[in-house]
């Protein structure tokens, strides 16, 4: 089995990091949103539940690159995942995450949602 890529190496990839600074600018929304309504936590309202899964789709869409392009088993991809959006969360200002509305983020582009829905088992 290859090595695990290194953070690095993570951050270097532009699709990787694509799907990374989405979940992440996601994840500062939802803080935002729960730090003005702590009520939402307990019963999220539609935008937040939006919110919510959209960032699940992101987080997916990376671990799922992670798997297929280095090569590693789903728990390390989402290990390496989980480094990889600490670093962002750490290392790049809030500032420049906010200027992508979050809005933008909301959606999938058409070529990634339909990357996605190719490589999902079909339902029965």
């Amino acid at each position: 089995m290859p090595a695990l890529p290194r953070l690095r190496q993570l951050r270097r990839d532009k699709t990787l990091f694509g799907l990374a600074m989405n979940a992440t600018r996601l994840h500062l929304e939802e803080h935002d949103r729960l730090a003005q309504q702590p009520e939402l936590r307990d019963a999220p309202d539609d935008t937040m539940q939006l919110i919510q899964y959209s960032i699940d789709q992101w987080a997916g869409l990376a671990t799922g690159y992670v798997i297929r392009k280095y090569h590693c088993p789903a728990p390390q991809a989402m290990q390496l995942l989980g480094e990889l959006l600490a670093d962002i969360r750490a290392g790049v200002p809030v500032q420049e995450l906010r200027q992508v509305p979050f809005e933008v983020a909301l959606r999938l582009p058409p070529e990634l949602l339909a990357q996605q829905q190719q490589t999902q088992p079909a339902a029965e």
